[in-house]
Parts: structure tokens; C-alpha cells; sequence
């Protein structure tokens, strides 16, 4: 194994478009072997990729001691500086020609290199908090084998397993639910508007003259307008905001401030991918709806909605942290998933069934209440009915955030596993890593 310069510790590898480069995980330096460094330079555009796959202080040194050996086959560095850019002062081996770029030195290089005619600006990504793309993942863990779920009775304990996880996230970090119960509270507040707005066509109308106009037959085709508009509203508010949980999440799970105005900025960012999604969805569901509606034709309904509704939570992740649209982050989610659809399969049901098991309880808990409180006279109902509109608010949330912390800590982890060279580097998010091992 090979160990860093500067502080001993065992380097890690990376793949960058068919280049693997070794780096240090403590002091955040980089090492390229022979022709290595040349190949980068002629990608100028990955030096700042490999600069933030390599964070300082990601592992901490168990004994750090600088030995200025070279990693490859220990002879002392000594310093080198490279023709294109002569102004950095790197380190080299004399043996075997390797180079090795202290952490900051490959930004550095990044600026150098860009057009004279550009302003020169430092390309760390702390300019904008909202790109995480290339960070690397600091809460998680390194699982050398991921076990297989053995049955249906594996899978749902996995997915007990993740959800208890991520309850333990929640708790370190409940700002994750405030995206969540701003969807609710802004879809409250525009049926109220709606609602207001409708009344007002009325004048205002109260009692009998109100029951009147209730009568009229253009009331109707107005209060249905309304409806769609307000369900319209809801979704697309609905995919924004979960963009912002998902953003949370990511900016956690890579040691970044897990702030709500970034998130919503970052989601805002990527309005146009999750529009285009919300639409589909909504088409899907109005096609599944009238399929539904036929005879033997609602099991094609139901199937297509599901399929729809998983391949929207695995590219929704993709939309918002790399940044692009629909049908790029579809492209990505295939090159992504085909080759590891295991964590899926082992992961995804669990949670879809204990999903499903909290929905069940929502709706009888709700019921139950409701029942309960009918002898007690009408004010108790309304106490009643609040209550349990909350409680079924608060489960809703909840497993609105459990099922999008699921598939962003999925996709970290296929990205992750896409860039390691051996399974033993591969980091996995804390909360999958739970359910995995």
C-alpha cells in the first residue's frame, strides 16, 4: 500500500475518466505516476475534480509524520516544476518520475491554466455553496462487503434498519423536515387563497344568499378550476421542496452547512429539471387514473405510477446535486444504476413496505379518532379532526423525508462506487451503510 509523503498515512485511489489517481485523505495531497500529471494537464477542467475528491482532514493521522518518500518506491522527493506552469513548485521522484501536488497546488494549477482574457478567479467551490457535485462523502463508512438480503422478511428489516437510521439523522438535524412542512404549510395557505378568491366572486355572500349562489351552475366549473390549479400548485411545490431536502442531505452527509436558504437556492437553481418532472408525473397520474377507471386496465395504471414514481425519486437526486436537466440526469441514472442494482434491491422494498406500514397507521389512527369523538358532540370532532390532521401531517413529512434521504443516500453511494478502484475504498452514507451491513 502506498503512503503519503506528508503525513504517512495509506493513500486512497480515484478514478477520473480512465485516469486513477492516488490521494491522501488527511493532508488532501495528490499523487500521479509517471505521465499521469501530463494526462491531467491536458484536462485542465478535472484538476478541481481531483483537488475536492481529496479533502483535508477527512481522515484524521493516527501517527503523522512527514517522510518526503515517494509513494511509489520510497526514495526522497525532491522539488520539480513543470513547464507549463513554472510558478508551482511540486515535488517529483527521480526514480520513477511520479509527482506529487500538495493540497491547494492543483486549484492553484486550475487558475493558472484558464485564458489570460478571463479574469483570474479561484475555482473553490465554497463560491458557490450550493455545487457539491465533486465533494467527497465524510459520514459514512467503508463497508468491504455489502450482504446479500437473504428474503422479503431481510428486506423489511433493512428497511426498518434505514429508516431507524435516518430517524437518528433527523434528530442530529431536524432542519431537514422544514422544506418538507413548508410544502405544507404553502399548499394550505394557496387552497385558503383560492378558496377566499372563489367566495369573493360571490361578494362575499353569506347564509341563504351564499346557499343560492352555491346553486348556480357556474359555480361548479369554477370550484373544479380551482382544484386543479391548487393540485398543479401543490405538485410542482411538492418536487421543489423535496429538491431542497435533498440538497440538505447531501450538504450533511459532506460536512457542508446544511442551510435552508442554500437549499432552496440550489433547488430554484434546478427549477426546469423539476418541472419537467412534476409534469410527468402529473401526466402519468391523470393516465394512470383513467386506466384505473377501465376494467381489467387498473393493474396497468398502478404498475406504470410505481414505476414512474421509483424512477423519479433515483433521478431527482441526480437533477439537483450534478446540476442538469431531466434527460441527462436520466441518462446518468442508467450509466449510474445498471451496474449496481443491489443496494435497490436491498433497500428499496424494505422501505417501500414500512412506508406503506406507516401510511396504513396514518389512515387508521385517523379513522379511529375520528369514531371516537363522534359521541362527544361537534366540538370535540373539530378537536378531533385537527388532531389527527396534524398527526397525519407529521407522519406524511416524515415519510416524505425518509423515502428522499433513501434514494440520495443511494445515488452518493453509486457515485462513490463509480470513482473507487477496490470495494474496500468505497464510502457509503451512514444511514445505507446501517441497513447494508
Amino acid at each position: 500500500m502506498r503512503r503519503c509523503p506528508r503525513c504517512s498515512e495509506l493513500l486512497w485511489q480515484r478514478k477520473f475518466d480512465g485516469l486513477i489517481v492516488d490521494g491522501c485523505r488527511s493532508c488532501g495531497g495528490t499523487w500521479f505516476d509517471l505521465r499521469e500529471f501530463d494526462q491531467l494537464l491536458q484536462h485542465p477542467e478535472l484538476l478541481v475534480t481531483v483537488e475536492n475528491s481529496f479533502r483535508k482532514g477527512e481522515q484524521p493521522p493516527i501517527r503523522p509524520q512527514a517522510t518526503n518518500l515517494c509513494p511509489n518506491c520510497r526514495k526522497p522527493l525532491t522539488p520539480f516544476r513543470h513547464p507549463k506552469i513554472p510558478s508551482i513548485a511540486l515535488d517529483s521522484c527521480p526514480q520513477c518520475r511520479g509527482v506529487w501536488a500538495d493540497e491547494g497546488e492543483l486549484a492553484e494549477i486550475h487558475r493558472l491554466l484558464q485564458p489570460a482574457q478571463q479574469p483570474a478567479q479561484s475555482p473553490s467551490l465554497n463560491e458557490d455553496p450550493t455545487v457539491t457535485k465533486d465533494l467527497p462523502i465524510v459520514r459514512g463508512y467503508h463497508l468491504p462487503e455489502i450482504r446479500r438480503a437473504s428474503d422479503l422478511f431481510d428486506q423489511i428489516l433493512r428497511g426498518l434498519t434505514f429508516i431507524s437510521s435516518a430517524f437518528w439523522l433527523l434528530r442530529e438535524n431536524p432542519r431537514f423536515l422544514v422544506p418538507i412542512l413548508l410544502h405544507m404549510a404553502t399548499s394550505f395557505v394557496l387552497f385558503v387563497l383560492l378558496a377566499l378568491g372563489i367566495w369573493a366572486t360571490s361578494g362575499f355572500a353569506t347564509g341563504d344568499e351564499l346557499n343560492r349562489w352555491l346553486g348556480r351552475e357556474q359555480v361548479l366549473p369554477i370550484a373544479a378550476a380551482a382544484v386543479v390549479v391548487w393540485y398543479l400548485a401543490t405538485v410542482v411545490l411538492g418536487f421543489f421542496f423535496t429538491g431542497a431536502v435533498v440538497s440538505m442531505v447531501d450538504a450533511y452527509l459532506k460536512g457542508r452547512p446544511t442551510n435552508l436558504s442554500i437549499a432552496l437556492k440550489d433547488a430554484f437553481k434546478n427549477a426546469d429539471g423539476l418541472l419537467a418532472l412534476a409534469f410527468i408525473n402529473i401526466l402519468v397520474g391523470w393516465l394512470a387514473s383513467m386506466t384505473r377507471s377501465r376494467e381489467g386496465l387498473s393493474w396497468l395504471g398502478r404498475t406504470i405510477q410505481t414505476i414512474v414514481e421509483v424512477i423519479t425519486y433515483l433521478v431527482l437526486p441526480i437533477i439537483i446535486i450534478e446540476d442538469t436537466g431531466l434527460v441527462p440526469a436520466i441518462k446518468r441514472g442508467i450509466e449510474l444504476y445498471r451496474r449496481h442494482l443491489l443496494p435497490i434491491a436491498a433497500g428499496e422494498i424494505g422501505v417501500g413496505i414500512v412506508s406503506g406500514i406507516l401510511s396504513l397507521v396514518m389512515v387508521i389512527g385517523v379513522t379511529t379518532v375520528v369514531v371516537l369523538l363522534v359521541p362527544f358532540g361537534i366540538l370535540s370532532l373539530i378537536i378531533g379532526g385537527l388532531l389527527s390532521v396534524v398527526f397525519a401531517a407529521a407522519l406524511w413529512a416524515v415519510n416524505a423525508y425518509v423515502t428522499t434521504a433513501y434514494h440520495t443516500c443511494l445515488y452518493l453511494w453509486a457515485v462513490e462506487y463509480e470513482r473507487a478502484v477496490a470495494p474496500e475504498q468505497v464510502t457509503v452514507p451512514a444511514p445505507l451503510a446501517a441497513a447494508l451491513v
